[in-house]
């Protein structure tokens, strides 16, 4: 939004405070030049600067590449270093001189040029071990320039190369295990990030701290020590808890742990979704036992997961880090108590779920299977509820996806062949008619109560 549209909706807004007794009339000219005195972040002069830099580099970049064969190693190197701390010695004096749009674009160009250094190094001296090490150390330079600079855009370019390095890791068939330098990395970048108040860091940081938590779990699930159905239930717990904790920071005003807890939120909603799916698939374990290699009670105990306590402390760490976050939220913001309650029982019943499969039996493998699915109802209306009471988007769009997604599957697998298609989506609907309209009575109600007290 531009500065002159911005003025003249805070106007209009100001005009109609005022007449309201919001806002004093004598402060109207005070708010009115602080907002002309502010100094735009974006201008067209910067942006010229940004794309004519763009366009250099592109000119350099097509230059070397029609020589690049000609060059030696050496030749090659002192190319590659010196076009490096060119670009950093012109981002310094750029940001000396108040040219900050140049000193960003520059300093981008450098963080660049860093990562394609390593990998010239990497192939003269035939490094081929390092693998995808290339992203993390790239990574932690790009994350000291934008320190040093500071520069978001900069800080950007770290944060995505951290989740691509750990996601590369992830589906690494040679790598050694977990990466565990992501974690110091994470840490530092998301500081940063909150620091410089840098949404898209932030999001990106997300994606990759529960792209490396969903690994964790998946390896420490192997050589047998967790079922699916226990490794779906630590996932629900990890993203829940981490949610809980990070929304915490987030009422405390702290910046991009909003984006933390949006993505915890989904790691936890897809687990919960996904439990459905093990007990699916052994709810006629009797019939298929025969195919199993091994006994029936064998398949069964693949379901229920090994009699080891490997799962419950697990789950107790997460579920004390779910309980620090929400008394913290209970106390701290009383709005957020509407989705507390299903949150909790959600996160009960998932820490719960692999012993109450193992002591209900096979007989009951339906009955817990409704059970979830109807939490899975029961907490996708919850997320809608309260992201529209408290005006969070992404909570109420989670909360109609996870609806909407439940509800078709429970058509393909319970109803199909039941209901025909069309009278399925007429009930389905009706349903979330009926739901928009409990959304909209409730809105009202909560407007009318601000005007009642006043």
């Amino acid at each position: 939004m531009g500065k002159s549209h911005y003025k003249k909706r805070l106007t209009e807004d100001l005009d109609r405070w005022i007449e309201g007794g919001l806002v004093p009339a004598d402060n109207r000219a005070a708010i009115l030049d602080n907002v002309t005195e502010t100094r735009i972040g974006w201008t067209a002069s910067g942006a010229l600067a940004i794309l004519g830099t763009v366009l250099l580099a592109l000119a350099a970049i097509s230059f070397v590449a029609a020589n690049w064969a000609n060059m030696g190693d050496i030749v090659r190197l002192a190319l590659l270093f010196g076009v490096l701390w060119g670009c950093f010695a012109g981002a310094g004096w750029a940001f000396m001189r108040d040219h900050s749009a140049i000193g960003h674009a520059l300093a981008l160009l450098g963080a660049a040029m860093f990562g394609a250094s390593i990998v010239l190094v990497a192939q003269i001296f035939n490094m081929s071990s390092w693998r995808f090490t290339v992203l993390g150390i790239w990574a932690v330079g790009a994350l000291g320039v934008a320190l040093l600079t500071p520069s978001r855009p900069v800080l950007i370019l770290a944060s995505l190369l951290g989740a691509a390095w750990t996601l590369a890791e992830t589906y690494n068939t040679f790598a050694p295990g977990i990466v565990w330098g992501y974690l110091p990395l994470w840490a530092v970048t998301m500081a940063a990030a909150s620091r410089m108040r840098s949404l898209v860091s932030a999001n990106f940081l997300g994606i990759g701290l529960f792209v490396w938590l969903s690994f964790l779990v998946w390896d420490y699930a192997q050589d047998d020590r967790l079922s699916a159905l226990q490794s779906l239930s630590i996932l629900v717990l990890a993203g829940g808890g981490l949610a809980m904790l990070f929304a915490a920071f987030r009422d405390g005003d702290r910046f991009g742990f909003g984006a933390l807890t949006n993505w915890g939120s989904v790691a936890a909603l897809a687990g919960g979704f996904a439990l459905q799916f093990p007990l699916g698939e052994f709810e006629d374990y009797a019939e298929r036992g025969a195919a199993y290699r091994g006994s029936a009670q064998d398949y069964w105990e693949t379901l229920t997961g090994p009699g080891t306590g490997d799962y419950w402390l697990l789950a107790g760490v997460l579920t004390a880090i779910f309980g620090i976050g929400t008394v913290i939220r209970y106390l701290r913001r009383p709005s957020s108590r509407l989705l507390l309650g299903p949150a909790s029982v959600a996160a009960a019943i998932a820490l719960l779920l692999p012993t109450l499969t193992q002591l209900a039996g096979p007989d009951a493998v339906l009955l817990l299977r409704i059970l979830t699915g109807a939490i899975v109802f029961a907490v996708a209306v919850a997320l809608i509820l309260y992201g529209s009471r408290e005006g969070r988007r992404f909570t109420g769009g989670i909360g109609i996806a996870l609806f909407v997604v439940q509800a078709l599957y429970v058509y393909s697998v319970t109803f199909g062949g039941l209901l025909d298609t069309s009278l399925f989506f007429l009930i389905g609907g009706l349903l979330l008619f009926g739901l928009s309209i409990a959304v909209i009575r409730m809105q009202k109600h909560l407007q009318a109560k601000p005007e009642e007290a006043s």
